[in-house]
């Protein structure tokens, strides 16, 4: 699982006049912590906040024309300014990509760029050798739900709180997200539980997530 060169995403994912793409690169690290501070306060707790340290590229994200490390950070410029960021995770046991996060500059968001960008993500996928993508979508605003559901992800359910925010000055709380996956092999190669197996709570979610082909689904 090779991660795409910037040259190929730029060829999958056409950007809109003026902007770019770049690896992230470890002179961009600490313009990029800053950047990410102003477009997404919410950050400093949970999940996301390791985007905040500096450590974190050191030992976790591919720098410059390192490719053996497991997070992918593409940030987006126009001109020299940057505007924002998109993040993966490989993880090649599973053959398996996590969407771990996107963020763009509140004065850009009207160029739709993270819109644009997640078809990538499946086209990408398929091209090293992923067979399952899956991410996260905050609840608090539909735009991350939308580009999700436009590119083909399917809402398989909603964690009860798996991260936290801040919700308000100093109030941190466990949060819902919305949880979206797509499978890049062909159904046929899926293998579906035996429903003796499933009880039945288990089983009536089962069947209204993932139908039989043919089969009613109740509204």
């Amino acid at each position: 699982m090779e991660w795409p060169t910037i040259a190929q995403i730029s060829t999958l994912a056409p950007l809109p006049d003026g902007y770019r793409y770049e690896k992230l690169s470890a002179a961009d690290v600490l313009p990029l912590i800053a950047g990410i501070r102003r477009w997404h306060p919410d950050i400093a707790v949970g999940g996301g906040s390791c985007y905040l340290r500096e450590a974190f590229y050191a030992t976790s994200v591919c720098l410059d024309d390192e490719a053996h490390k497991d997070v992918f950070v593409c940030v987006f410029k126009r001109a020299d300014e940057l505007v924002g960021m998109w993040s993966w995770e490989r993880i090649p046991d599973t053959r398996s990509m996590y969407g771990r996060l996107i963020v763009i500059a509140p004065e850009h968001r009207s160029a739709k760029l993270a819109s644009q960008v997640m078809p990538l993500a499946v086209t990408a996928g398929r091209a090293m050798g992923a067979e399952f993508l899956f991410g996260l979508a905050t609840l608090k605003i539909p735009h991350m739900q939308n580009a999700l559901e436009k590119a083909g992800f399917q809402l398989i359910g909603f964690t009860s709180g798996y991260d936290c925010e801040e919700v308000a000055p100093g109030d941190i709380r466990r949060v819902f997200e919305g949880v979206f996956c797509k499978v890049l092999v062909p159904a046929d190669e899926l293998m579906r539980p035996d429903p003796a197996n499933l009880t039945p709570r288990a089983r009536a979610l089962f069947d209204v997530l993932f139908p039989q082909p043919g089969a009613a689904v109740q509204p």
